[in-house]
Order: structure tokens, then sequence, then C-alpha cells
């Protein structure tokens, strides 16, 4: 990717900041000395590679990263293992094969000599297997985030245009910051640790972003095939395809049938993307199993609710309540930046996609992982980044009668955060990112 001149300090401040987060993100859980599960440690006690490469690779890669790790390893087995997107595995095997094992197996040759599974691979290449997962989520964050940074840049016109009133913006500025504050706000992601640790979140983000790029310079066949990648890596990307049918309504209202042409095109790679894995699982299983028969025989959809209790209100227990607490702030952010945009047409299509993805994990997904699938809604960070901008400045004289008082307290809360939204939005990503990264080491929730 390459940047003008006038960008490169932009450039060096998102590339510090980044390197400054991730070090300290991957150093945080290295100090949580327990585990609540310990079958990442299972997977990485080979004595031939040192002791502290054992120790890392299992603090950083548990929850689901163990799945990934071990289906990249030997392929699908398991019908319930197709909740995982196909592309992410993928690209975890051909990384690790390609890259990674051919590196590993020079430094520590044993890895290659071992005793092998029952499916005939070496048990000392999930090592290469786990660490091409972690480059990976490294490599996709950062490039997530310059694609970020140029797309900001794309849609700030229709953003300013409607509030550079009350923001600090001033248009005849050479070079507007609000790309690039809204490129270190998604450093700083309540995704945090899952942006690390060997999940699809941040490849998913980069060619989400992506698309939303070429669909705002016109492009709608290339945001076509990036929004199919976002399908391969998870079931959601097919929310992408709403750009499509509101763009195709756009365009056959002006009667622009080139363009309409290539809309439905990009569209249909969208389609492509979410059914192709779906198809090449109906082959392989059926028939012979139930969700054969259905109208409609997706296993994604089967498998989610049948092993993971994804469903209409099936997560509203008691017992998640804490759950729902750890996902109201980026709900809260979704609200809030839904309120902001919902009048402006270009940002129309991501305000239904941001708001279908809210009453999806509200009413049918494990609540808490919308801190980490809603990482790529771009409107949550350029919310944040006008926020910030259109924050007060401190006022003398602003007095609250019974200030230490209950009642007094409160309204020097709300009040404060009334003049300083953007600045608290900020205080919970930087504070959230930190002990969610304790909990996840941890192995407890959210995941």
């Amino acid at each position: 990717m390459v940047f003008p001149a006038s960008e490169y300090a932009d450039i060096r401040l998102i590339s510090s900041t980044f390197a400054l987060v991730k070090g300290i993100l991957v150093i945080i859980p290295l100090l949580v000395l327990q585990q609540y599960d310990t079958s990442s440690q299972l997977l990485f006690t080979s004595p031939d590679v040192p002791p502290l490469l054992n120790y890392v690779l299992s603090r950083l890669l548990v929850w689901d990263t163990v799945f990934f790790i071990k289906v990249a390893q030997r392929g699908y087995v398991f019908e319930q293992e197709w909740a995982w997107g196909w592309l992410w595995i993928g690209t975890i095997r051909v990384v690790a094969n390609w890259v990674v094992l051919p590196l590993l197996t020079i430094v520590y040759p044993p890895l290659a000599e071992g005793e092998l599974d029952d499916l005939g691979n070496h048990v000392g290449s999930i090592y290469g297997y786990a660490i091409a997962a972690v480059v990976i989520a490294h490599v996709g964050h950062y490039f997530a985030v310059l694609t970020l940074y140029v797309t900001s840049g794309k849609i700030e016109q229709y953003i300013r245009s409607r509030s550079s009133n009350d923001t600090k913006l001033q248009k005849n500025t050479p070079q507007s910051v609000f790309p690039v504050i809204s490129a270190l706000l998604y450093i700083i992601s309540p995704g945090g640790i899952f942006m690390s640790a060997g999940y699809a979140e941040t490849l998913f983000g980069l060619f989400s972003f992506l698309g939303i790029y070429f669909r705002e310079t016109e492009q709608h066949i290339l945001a076509g095939l990036a929004f199919f990648v976002c399908c391969g890596l998870r079931g959601n990307g097919v929310l992408w395809g709403i750009i499509f049918l509101d763009d195709l309504y756009e365009a056959a209202r002006a009667r622009n049938w080139k363009k309409s042409i290539a809309i439905i095109i990009g569209g249909s790679l969208v389609g492509i993307g979410f059914l192709s894995g779906q198809v090449y699982a109906y082959f392989r299983y059926c028939p012979g199993r139930e969700w054969c028969n259905n109208t409609i025989p997706l296993i994604y959809g089967y498998v989610q609710s049948h092993y993971w209790n994804v469903g209409f209100l099936k997560y509203w227990r008691t017992w998640q309540i804490p759950n729902f607490f750890f996902a109201f702030p980026t709900w809260f952010l979704f609200y809030r930046s839904y309120q902001k945009y919902r009048s402006i047409p270009r940002l129309r299509p991501y305000v239904i996609i941001e708001m279908s993805m809210f009453t999806m994990s509200l009413f049918w997904w494990h609540v808490q992982i919308i801190t980490r699938v809603g990482t790529c809604m771009p409107l949550l960070y350029w919310y944040i980044a006008e926020r910030i901008f259109a924050d007060a400045p401190e006022e003398e004289g602003v007095v609250v009668e019974n200030r230490w008082s209950l009642k007094g307290l409160v309204r020097r809360a709300k009040e404060d955060f009334r003049r300083h939204e953007g600045l608290w939005a900020v205080r919970y990503m930087v504070t959230w990112i930190g002990v969610q990264a304790v909990l996840f080491a941890s192995f407890i929730p959210p995941a």
C-alpha cells in the first residue's frame, strides 16, 4: 500500500502506536499464571522447543483458537467444526504449510521427525499452525488499520458535509486528522486481545474496510470480491450484501444500467462467498444428517443452533447477565453512531448493517461476542473520532449544587459525559482491552 509523502507522518504515528499497543497486549496474558481451562497447555509441551515458546503459545492460543489450529492441521473432521469459516482455516493452513513450518523445522528439526497423530500429522507441527494464526492476526490488523485510514479519507466528505459545524476540523487545512484518528481508534478496538490471538476478526476487518473503500470509489466488482472473502472468514459477512441492494436501488432509480450490472455482479460474489462452504458441506455430509432435510439445508445455522446454543432469546438467562454488561458499551456506541449517521444517504447501508448486528447480537447470538465481531463496523470509529473533535473545552464557573451528594455526583458524571463523550469512549476502550486480555488468558468470559 503506497501513501503520498504528505501522509508519512500519519503512517509513522499509526505504526508506532500499533507496535506499542500490540506489545502491551501480548505481555499482559503472559503475566497471568493461572488458567481455568488448560487445553492449550496440552498442545504445547514439546521438549524440542524453548519452554518460553510453550508458555507464550499456551497463553495466547486459548478458547476457539485451539479449534482453529487443530482443524487447520488435520482438516474438517467433526460436523460442529463448520461453525468456523473455511477461508480462515484455509489461510492458517496455507501460511503454516508454505511459510512457517518450513522455517520452523529448520530451527527445530525434531518437530518434523516426531510421532504422528491418528491422521498422519506430525504432533509437533501444531506449533507451525499456532504461530501462523498469531502472525496472520497481527499482520491483518496492521493492514486493516491502514485500510481504515484510507477509507476514512474517502468517506469524510459525507460526514463533514453534515457535521462540520460541530467539529474542530477546518476545511481549509491541507490535511485532515479525521482519518488518522479513526485508524488509531481501530488499534484500541474493543476486539482487543482477540485481534492478536489468532482469531479471524482482523482479516475480516481488513477485507470489510477494503470492500467499503472499493464501494466508495465505485469499483463494485472489486468490492464484491472483498466481501466474498469476508463471507469465507465469518458467516456474518453475508450482511455486506445489504450494500449492494441499496446501491442497486439507487442505480436503478437513476437508470444507470451499466452501474447496475456491476453492482449485481459484485453482490452475487457475496452470495457465492457465503454459499460455497455450505454447498461443500452439504455434499460431504448429506444425506444422513437431520439438517439435510431442511427447506434450506445450511450446515452453518444448524451447527450454531445445535452445538453452540445460538438462537432467539436462548442466551437470555440470569447467569449470562455479566456478559450483557460486557456487551453494553459496544451496543451503546452502535446506537450513538446510528443516531448520528442514520440520515446521511451515503452511510445508510452501513447503518442498516450495524443495527442488524446490534439486533442479532442482542436477541440471537452469544451477546459478548459483539465486542470482537463488531470491530468491522467503521461507523463506531468515525463516530468516536467526531466526538473527540466535538468535545467541549473545560469552562470556568460551572457549578453543581450538592456536588458531593449522590445526586450531585450523578449530575456531574452526566454533564462530564455529555461534554467529553469522545474522551470517555477512548478511556473505555483502553481500559477494556487491558481487562479483557487478563480475562482471556485466564480462560474466563467474555470470548
